[in-house]
């Protein structure tokens, strides 16, 4: 336990990222829970790596410790509602089933509103078709299974999707840049 350690600071830590230690996890797996390393808590599962500049180590811990180290009572807890809401949106995206297409060997879904396709190539790799785009790499990969499909269809959606509202907004912002293009000069 560093609270009690000599030589490690109690105050002025950074926080430089968060990690859901369940997001590597598969449904029905074990989580493999860490402890903080700061107090010694046990089962922590969202993890805050802080970094101090007087001290040789990252320290990885719990948000309660992140707070106290960092002196903020306030992002470390957003960044873990984040973690914890992107988990809720996850496991809601795999709740909803897959349709298969045979006419055009598909498989949709429709999410929020919105339909996701993925589709194997003659070749065994995948693609998302999402919002225009098309995905047959992520991350530098090729996609080489139906299960890692699911999971990058995951990621391209929180990447690309954008509610109704905002879609509207852009429909209109772009009527607004269509007009003062044929007529310039009413703006002055």
């Amino acid at each position: 336990m560093d609270w009690n350690k000599a030589g490690v600071p109690h105050k002025g830590w950074s926080c430089v990222g968060v990690e859901d230690i369940a997001d590597s996890s598969c449904d029905g797996e074990d989580i493999e829970y860490e402890r903080c390393e700061m107090c010694g808590q046990e089962k922590i599962r969202f993890v805050h790596i802080m970094r101090h500049p007087e001290y040789p180590y990252e320290l990885r811990v719990g948000c309660i410790c992140a707070e106290k180290m960092s002196d903020d009572y306030v992002n470390p807890r957003r960044a873990e509602d984040s973690l914890r809401n992107r988990a809720l949106r996850r496991k809601n995206f795999d709740k909803t089933t897959w349709n298969y297409n045979p006419r055009k060997n598909t498989y949709s879904k429709k999410y929020k509103g919105e339909y996701i396709t993925i589709m194997q190539s003659r070749y065994g790799n995948w693609g998302i078709f999402f919002a225009e785009n098309r995905i047959w790499d992520y991350n530098g990969r090729k996609i080489r299974s139906m299960e890692d499909a699911n999971r990058v269809a995951f990621e391209i959606f929180e990447q690309y999707h954008t509610t109704q509202e905002e879609r509207d907004r852009r429909f209109w912002r772009e009527q607004a840049e269509r007009v003062r293009d044929l007529w310039p000069d009413q703006d002055e």
